[in-house]
């Protein structure tokens, strides 16, 4: 899928520099750096980001026959241009920034039809509206995502415009400079792994360094396509800065995909503009001189591609390679951290119990120095500590700090709860399995909870009218419906408890339950039922 975007990109910029004078020598290059640009990696290497594979292709496509349809509009194009544009629009929103490169290709390299040009626009506009309808209206997912401090702290924080503007800058600052060279990568950032103050920092610099030296040899040159193409990488990598929507994280390299198809043909023209003595006509006549100087620099490109695809081994290889400069992001820290917690109840584990306790403690503890919101790493670490370490006392410490950050964290409640049963006592641990039942009626651990700690007190009362709560939410359930049997047996209602356990055996036939049944039907010498569950 890399490969077949890398491909379209060259395709497309033939056909977009058809009768351009080193149409072909751009192109070439360009193709050619985005293809061993390391920056890439996230975006092929994590299997979330095939979204923005497929996005951007499909962009592509669309945008190869938008230039076709605008020579010559034919229908055949223009239901292409239709079905790529939808397609790319439902891999990734990402995929909104063609509506924007279509017509700026047009712009600067057709001459205006004011035909073709309104073919093309309504097009475009009848593709949004089209999508989006079907977004809402057919897509049955409406779930939505909330974002919090640790994530990126604009989320939750007001700031005024002239610093969104100056983080904004730094935030461009730090793509161009990671285009430029791209080290360290890091699978996450978030809060505190970004200068997001008014301060002016090197980023700072960076960013208005290139901006005045391209925009001041565009002005010399009056290369139209260098200023083409600086537009294309400041146009898609806007989006991402901060300015408008907060970007999830505040950066990521996967953000940058589509902008450095501008970055790279910024790159590519400077260097054909210096080596425009050599007029390539075909792939073999590129790596003659001066070019065959670039050799060494693709080595390195791709070696060092090659050595971080290696860290993409596993999640736990990326984390614990990267967590060496990310110390200071609590999601990191926090991921690293869940991710020693599932070892922790793996039968092959690369550490000792005694040591991945010790590595969640340590990185939950990051986790919430780093943000002290994060209020599930210090459910989690709860957890460590009461399943773990038998430290009731210090879990019931972070699950009130998880609650004091989340007050609806029904998880939390739950293991409060857990924590208050083990010191016995009783009223806090109903009141927090009661709270967790509140704010999430659907937590059905939290009633078998409640539900077993009745029955073992013998409040067998009690004990149904939770069950009869729970039924509303988890109807014919074999477990609920066999303890309501065990609470009658055990009042003495001996006719309503066989009822209740003939009704878990018809949601769950089992051998015990049968044996069951059969021997009590042969108590009450009923004969039928008896030879009925005799069988059985």
């Amino acid at each position: 899928m890399y490969f077949a975007s890398t491909w379209l990109v060259f395709c497309v910029l033939l056909k977009l520099l058809n009768t351009h004078e080193y149409g072909f020598s751009v192109s070439f290059l360009c193709a050619l750096i985005f293809l061993i640009h390391p920056i890439h990696t996230e975006v092929v290497n994590n299997l979330k980001c095939r979204d923005e594979l497929l996005a951007f292709s499909l962009s592509l496509l669309a945008l190869w026959f938008s230039l076709k349809s605008y020579e010559k509009p034919t229908l055949k194009s223009i239901l292409l241009i239709l079905l790529f544009l939808s397609l790319a629009l439902f891999s990734k929103r990402t995929a909104v920034l063609t509506f924007a490169i279509i017509p700026l290709c047009i712009l600067f390299f057709r001459k205006v039809n004011v035909k073709h040009v309104a073919i093309i626009i309504s097009l475009l506009v009848f593709t949004g509206i089209i999508a989006s309808f079907i977004k809402a209206n057919i897509v049955s997912e409406k779930t939505v995502r909330h974002f919090y401090h640790f994530e990126n702290p604009l989320y939750t924080e007001s700031i005024s415009l002239m610093h969104r503007l100056i983080i904004g800058i730094k935030t461009f600052g730090f793509y161009v400079k990671f285009s430029l060279l791209p080290y360290p990568f890091s699978f996450y950032y978030g809060t505190n792994t970004f200068d997001l103050s008014t301060d002016i920092n090197l980023y700072f610099l960076i960013a208005i360094t290139f901006l005045v030296v391209v925009g001041f040899y565009i002005y010399k040159t009056k290369n139209k396509l260098l200023l083409f193409a600086t537009l294309l990488f400041c146009g898609c990598i806007v989006p991402f800065t901060n300015i408008g929507t907060p970007a999830p994280g505040i950066l990521g390299e996967r953000f940058a995909y589509f902008s450095t198809m501008g970055f790279c043909l910024v790159l590519a023209i400077i260097i054909v503009n210096y080596t425009k003595n050599i007029h390539f006509k075909s792939i073999s006549q590129f790596f003659s001189k001066p070019l065959i100087y670039l050799l060494p620099v693709m080595l390195i490109c791709m070696g060092y591609t090659w050595n971080r695809n290696t860290k993409w081994n596993s999640k736990l290889v990326l984390f614990e390679n990267d967590i060496k400069h990310l110390e200071k992001s609590a999601k990191a820290n926090s991921l690293l951290a869940n991710e020693y917690f599932e070892m922790l109840r793996s039968p092959n584990k690369k550490y000792s119990d005694q040591v991945l306790v010790q590595k969640c403690i340590n990185h939950y503890d990051g986790a919430v120095t780093n943000d002290s919101s994060f209020f599930t790493a210090y459910n989690n670490a709860g957890v460590i500590y009461y399943s773990y370490l038998n430290d009731f006392k210090t879990a019931k410490k972070y699950f009130t700090l998880a609650i004091r950050h989340k007050p609806l964290y029904a998880q939390a409640y739950e293991n409060l709860g857990n924590c208050f049963k083990q010191e016995n006592n009783i009223q806090k641990t109903v009141e927090c399995y009661k709270k967790t039942i509140e704010i999430n009626p659907k937590q059905y651990t939290a009633y078998m909870s409640i539900i077993n700690l009745f029955f073992e007190r013998k409040e067998y009362n009690k004990t149904i009218k939770v069950i009869n709560v729970a039924y509303s939410s988890f109807p014919y359930n074999y477990e609920l419906t066999a303890q309501e049997a065990n609470c009658y047996l055990m009042k003495g209602d001996t006719i309503e408890a066989i009822e209740k356990y003939e009704e878990a055996y018809g949601l769950n036939p089992n051998q015990n339950l049968a044996q069951f049944l059969a021997q009590k039907f042969k108590e009450t010498r009923n004969t039928v039922k008896y030879e009925l569950y005799k069988n059985k």
